[in-house]
């Protein structure tokens, strides 16, 4: 019986090798790396020659090979946390595209294993197993893009920066992301203005971005005068809608509601919707994030945008400025949010009526 790989077709276990396109094309293997790696010390007649071999051979360059190989790495790593929230998607995509204005490969995963069921992981959990990967990988530098509840698991040995979360302290990270304290004047100057003094807040629980905007809360309240009631959550929808049932079901439900984003924020609104309470006649709901969800006519989420462009690009150029001078001191970079001011908290006008400036 004939073997059915005798006419010189290659099975997946027999992939055409870099010796394979030398002998192809005549020349060395020594030249066949070169002609990859720097194309452009390579005689344009012998590039050709060993483009054309390769090409007939169906050779690709292995990326992971060369990478393990190299003297430095060829990329800087992405992990984004948590996949579930829009906003943390946004940050990658804006890093990766400033990597690449600055010729530098972004390579984007992620690491966190969900149990949104589980009370002591409600957040889920680091995979080991790629953190292990990424070490082995010897990124030239890592972007942290979210909260990471195990810090210990990440490889002291990467230059790391923490984009949109804060790193533990004395980590010795440097982190890109949004001054919760300006963020939660903006929204309390905004409630303050239409009448409201009732402001709960739901949050807290999870990371240290969540008790920042917790504690920011309560300290701004009681410099207005205002009595803080924090309703302790996470950042779930299910989370909010939870927090808001137990407020609205209490004997003096507030007037307005500010969530620590806009994910559970979103749940605010189901479990307001569900109570029969008006938004905004009745209750007013602020979020963070101002990821798009927030935007839909259906939702309308007045929400505190942090500039999450602005955030991707600073945690990159965090990483140059590292790579350029690793003695360097790391730093915590604080984005100045705006409000993005919707139907949440502000009715839509009438028809016929004079719409509000600004």
């Amino acid at each position: 019986m004939p073997n059915s790989n005798s006419d010189g077709s290659r099975t997946a276990r027999s992939r055409p090798t870099i010796r394979d396109v030398a002998a192809a094309a005549g020349v060395s293997k020594s030249l066949v790396s070169l002609a990859f790696k720097e194309p452009q010390r390579v005689s344009e007649r012998r590039r050709e020659l060993i483009l054309r071999s390769a090409q007939s051979l169906g050779y690709q360059p292995n990326f992971l090979a060369r990478s393990l190989a190299a003297d430095g790495s060829p990329f800087v790593g992405i992990l984004v946390v948590n996949l579930h929230n829009p906003i943390f998607a946004e940050i990658a995509d804006a890093v990766r595209s400033e990597l690449d204005a600055r010729g530098e490969y972004g390579l984007i995963t992620s690491a966190t294993i969900a149990n949104d069921r589980s009370p002591t992981e409600p957040y889920g959990r680091i995979d080991s197993r790629v953190i292990a990967m990424l070490q082995d990988l010897r990124p030239k530098a890592l972007i942290v893009v979210g909260t990471v509840i195990e810090h210990e698991a990440l490889s002291s040995g990467i230059p790391t920066v923490y984009a949109s979360a804060a790193p533990s302290p004395g980590s010795g990270y440097s982190s890109v992301r949004m001054d919760d304290v300006s963020g939660i004047a903006l929204v309390l100057d905004h409630l303050q203005g239409l009448g409201h003094a009732q402001i709960a807040f739901t949050g807290g629980q999870g990371s240290a971005v969540a008790k920042s905007r917790e504690t920011a809360y309560i300290e701004a309240m009681r410099s207005r005068g205002l009595v803080p009631r924090v309703q302790s959550a996470g950042f779930s929808e299910h989370d909010g809608y939870t927090a808001a049932q137990q407020l609205l079901r209490s004997s003096t439900p507030p007037t307005a509601i500010v969530s620590v984003n806009d994910i559970s924020a979103i749940g605010v609104l189901a479990a307001a919707d569900e109570a029969g309470v008006r938004v905004p006649d009745q209750l007013a709901v602020v979020g963070f994030d101002n990821i798009s969800l927030s935007g839909l006519e259906r939702i309308s989420l007045t929400s505190v945008d942090p500039q999450n462009q602005l955030i991707g690009r600073l945690s990159a150029q965090a990483v140059f400025d590292i790579l350029a001078d690793p003695e360097a001191p790391r730093r915590e970079n604080l984005i100045t949010p705006s409000l993005v001011v919707r139907r949440s908290t502000v009715a839509k006008p009438s028809s016929g009526s004079t719409s509000p400036s600004g």
